[in-house]
Parts: C-alpha cells; structure tokens; sequence
C-alpha cells in the first residue's frame, strides 16, 4: 500500500480516542492507514481500537510498547512511522498527524491531501472545546452523518481566523528571515506532512522527553530543512475535547526547554533512525473487531534499514 493520506493518532489512554477514531472513519476522503501509537502498552486501548474497528467498519492499526517511565511523546509518533512503514513505502505519502483527544471536521483529510499536493508541512491548529460542549453539545449522530459535531461560538471562530491570518503573516515574512526560525509554530495535535520530510529530518527528536517542545522543535527542523510550508487552519477544522492538561502553566516551565534552546541540526541524532532504547513494538491490525494482522517490530539503525 503506497501514497495517499495516512492517518497518525498519538495517545496514552482510551479517554477521548473512541470520538477521535469516529471523526476519522468519517472523512469524506478515507485515509489509506490509520494508526494509533500509544506511549504504553495498555491492552485496554488495544480493545477499544479493536472495537472501533468494528463500530466503524474500518481497519485501524495499532502500535504499542511497554512504557518508560516517563512521557516519551517524540519516540510514540516516531514508532507510528514505524508502523506506516510497514506497509507503506512511497516517499510522496502524506501523514496526518493527530492527537487522541482531537477530534476531525469530515473535509480535514481532503484539505490536507489537496494542498499537500503543493506543499511538504501543511499547520494547522484546533478549537478548543469547553466541557460543556465536550460532554452535552457534541453530537455524534451528525458527525456520523458527515457534518460538524459541533456549531462553534462565534468567538471560537473568530480565534481561529485570526490564528490563520498570523501565521499567513509568519509564512511570508518567514521569506525574509523576519521572524523566529519555529515559525509558524507548528502544533502536533493537527498538522501533516510529506513522508519524505518526516525522513529528511529524522522524525521527531527522541532526547525530548517530559512534556513540550518536541514539537516546536520538529516544525523548526522542518523549517531549516526546506520544507515547503502552508497553512490550513481556517479551513481544516479539528477539535480539541476538554480534558485536564498535562502542560506546564508556563511555556518556560516545560520539560524541553533547554534542549529547544541548543538550535540542532535539522536532522536529528536519535529519531526514527538511531532511536532511543526501547522495547521491540506490537504491532496489531484489526478489522470487523478482530485482528487480522499482528508482527513485532525492531526498530534499528540506518544501514539496518538499508538492508531491510
């Protein structure tokens, strides 16, 4: 299986990721793969994503490796890369990254996958959903219908355009180096980006570990390497569903802080190449609720996939 949309769904628990799972199946152009890569080998996800698959009668793949102890987010969305590649190896593919507690407009993979076609790193961003429309105003039915599960305030839509109309400003003042090398910031719960790019730079920096930064520093990467960039917030719509937060009160507080401060080389040293130590990743495809698939995955080093 080759080209295309493909689906990445980062996660450590099953708390939002049935509506996550849901918005997927429900796009009006379906993605060829849709992964989910969880930062913990808990076999309750694994069931739920085994009963999406047939609630919505549609494969989902599943990548998932004992946890290490602490938030290795980075090293997750590297090992769902390991699982596209799998069954996916052309290049010009696309991946579409979410979180798991986001949830998808049913015209976001097309957007992505028609402006791709111009650009290596599509930015996007999300609405973020009060907990009442998280809990009593989401309606599933319309979402399975192919609509908007939600109406957003006017205020909401106003923050999101003016989101999209600052990071257009980024974009072309980007051109005349009058702006920070991160921007526009890119933001892992919703943005997509050419296979050969995510390559090019190695995937995520797998020393960020803790929460933050890891993806300020990617989009940054991606931006030094050349990748050719545009925005798609005002019209690709994802929404965040209201949760208690893991990030720290302060952008300076996080964990990544310093290591976002060195500036590296846009390819980093211990990504999808060269990783982190961890255990070999199950990977399992399931199908109508059952698996249909499942192998152990090794990840290694260059001239090991090289040889591959």
């Amino acid at each position: 299986m080759s080209g295309g949309i493909h689906v990445l769904v980062t996660t450590h628990t099953t708390r939002h990721l049935r509506r996550t799972l849901m918005g997927i199946a429900a796009q009006r152009l379906a993605p060829r793969t849709v992964m989910v890569s969880c930062d913990n080998d808990l076999e309750e996800i694994a069931d739920l994503v085994r009963e999406c698959s047939r609630e919505f009668e549609r494969p989902f793949v599943i990548v998932q490796r004992p946890n290490m102890g602490d938030c290795r987010v980075g090293q997750a969305r590297n090992n769902g890369i390991r699982a596209l590649l799998e069954f996916c190896d052309d290049p010009e593919a696309r991946v579409l990254y979410l979180d798991g507690d986001c949830v998808a407009s049913p015209n976001v993979t097309m957007i992505h996958d028609q402006r791709g076609r111009r650009a290596d790193l599509l930015i996007g961003f999300r609405i973020e959903l009060t907990p009442g429309q998280t809990d009593e105003g989401f309606a599933e039915v319309r979402l399975r219908s192919g609509e908007s599960p939600i109406e957003p305030t006017a205020d909401q839509l106003d923050q999101l355009s003016a989101r999209d109309a600052k990071y257009r400003r980024q974009l072309l003042l980007k051109r005349f180096g009058l702006t920070k090398a991160h921007k526009p910031k890119l933001l892992s719960a919703h943005f997509s980006v050419s296979l050969h790019s995510i390559l090019r730079v190695n995937g995520f920096d797998e020393e960020f570990i803790g929460w933050g930064q890891e993806d300020d520093d990617f989009g940054r990467r991606l931006h030094a390497s050349g990748a050719r960039a545009d925005i798609v917030i005002a019209g690709a719509v994802v929404f965040h569903q209201w949760h208690p937060t893991r990030a720290a009160g302060r952008w300076s507080d996080s964990a990544g802080v310093e290591r976002f401060k060195r500036n590296l080389p846009f390819r980093c040293a211990r990504g999808i190449d060269n990783p982190l130590d961890q255990p070999p990743l199950s990977l399992r495809v399931f199908e109508n609720g059952r698996e249909a698939d499942r192998r152990v995955i090794r990840p290694h080093a260059p001239a090991e996939r090289a040889r591959a």
